[in-house]
């Protein structure tokens, strides 16, 4: 068989790259290959099911072979298979030293990105709803209680309190906001309220939610009424960039994991909404995923977890952001808190699969499950150490430029809490 001809010169290729994680590949027509002696038991097995994930893996490369093991030609057998698949794409110099462009994928990437770009608030909301209208409860199982879907704030380390992390991270937001009672203060993104009520309940913020996904509406409305905040904070279902219709109106603006779903040609809208939004001074924080060049997001990403999403160019953003009269105080890069956060959300999918495919079966089914353990495993290393593409910035800014804007140090942020 052609096709398994080929993948075979390829793993045997990879094989004696990484003997330090034993592999296994079963063909679909039986015959295997393995780059270990012995019937130990390694630590990936691949199986084709048929000849079609051969193919797909021949002329797509890593999108053609995930995709087939979404749809279930390819199976993956192991602990936490994919993690380690994709450490050894890493370790074997595949994802980088021995990269090919492929024009199949760039064809791919370029038809998909423009088919579900966010130009149209329409599609801005339904790109929103495919990933963040799941239950609320299943998105509590993954996160914790907290709801944070960002990088938490490990300020000892990692010492497996990711709830107190996520709490720390969003403490840590507050005091750069340099939060006190009666300011205004707009959210872009709900994230299911965390945020809102901190900054309500504790720093007596009065907070407005900009949120377009009803179930994530729906916890922080539920959260509110709770802990009796409803004079205080409200969640309002408009797109970030009506924030121009309320020229400045606000002391303070967040928005933490939001600014990826803007979209490659809205980042402009977004920046010039904040400093429309905010009053003179004002001062922001914008939390987001960034890349340093100006390049597509991984297909695989925006087809299936993130429709519309982009990882936004720090040095376009920070160009606009002058442009736009906000002044940049701070940049802290938190890729390393990020990837420890995503670690604990895979353990947490994993280890509650059962719980979470019990909420609703047909949605929560096998494919579900690959997707997201893709989705999941393979998310932490972008931000290994041996990858680095990706980083976590808080970007700290006011509007215009004076030295009573913001502290001249920064003591202030790590005194006793």
């Amino acid at each position: 068989m052609f096709s398994r001809a080929i993948c075979e010169r390829i793993f045997s290729f990879l094989g004696p790259r990484v003997l330090q994680r034993p592999f296994r590949v079963v063909f679909a027509d039986g015959t295997k290959y393995q780059n270990y002696e012995g019937s130990k038991n390694p630590e990936i097995e691949i199986v084709f099911k048929n000849a079609k994930g051969q193919r797909r893996l021949i002329l797509e490369g890593y999108v053609g072979f995930f995709e087939s093991y979404i749809n279930g030609d390819i199976d993956l057998n192991g602990e936490n298979p994919v993690h380690s698949l994709t450490r050894l794409g890493l370790e074997s110099g595949l994802m980088k030293k021995y990269a090919i462009p492929n024009p199949i994928l760039l064809l791919k990437q370029l038809w998909w990105e423009r088919k579900v770009s966010n130009r149209s608030w329409e599609r801005a909301r339904l790109n929103a709803l495919a990933h963040y209208n799941l239950p609320g409860e299943f998105f509590r199982i993954v996160l914790g209680k907290t709801y944070g879907y960002c990088e938490g704030y490990y300020r000892h380390g990692y010492d497996g309190d990711d709830d107190q992390a996520q709490h720390d991270r969003f403490e840590h937001v507050c005091r750069k906001l340099l939060l006190k009672p009666g300011d205004k203060l707009v959210e872009v993104g709900s994230g299911w309220g965390y945020m809102s009520v901190l900054a309500t309940e504790k720093y007596g913020a009065e907070v407005v939610n900009y949120g377009i996904v009803p179930e994530q509406n729906a916890v922080l409305e539920r959260m509110i009424k709770e802990k009796g905040l409803e004079n205080r904070a409200r969640v309002v279902d408009r797109d970030h960039r009506a924030l121009m219709e309320e020229p400045e109106k606000y002391d303070k603006y967040v928005s933490l994991g939001v600014y990826e779903h803007a979209g490659r040609w809205e980042l402009e809208d977004w920046i010039k909404s904040i400093s429309v939004g905010l009053k003179k001074g004002g001062i922001g924080v914008l939390a987001s995923m960034f890349k340093m060049d100006d390049s597509y997001t991984a297909y695989l990403t925006t087809r299936y977890i993130f429709p519309g999403g982009y990882l936004p160019s720090l040095p376009r953003t920070l160009e606009l952001m002058d442009k736009y009269n906000l002044t940049v105080l701070d940049a802290e890069n938190l890729w390393h808190h990020y990837q420890l956060a995503v670690q604990y959300w895979a353990k947490n999918f994993r280890e509650n699969w059962n719980a979470i495919h019990a909420l609703d079966p047909k949605r929560f089914d096998e494919r579900f499950r690959r997707i997201w353990t893709m989705y999941l495993e393979g998310c932490g290393e972008a931000f290994s150490e041996d990858w680095a593409r990706l980083n976590v910035f808080h970007l700290t800014f006011t509007k215009g430029r004076h030295p009573d804007y913001y502290p001249a140090t920064r003591d202030f942020l790590y005194t006793s809490r």
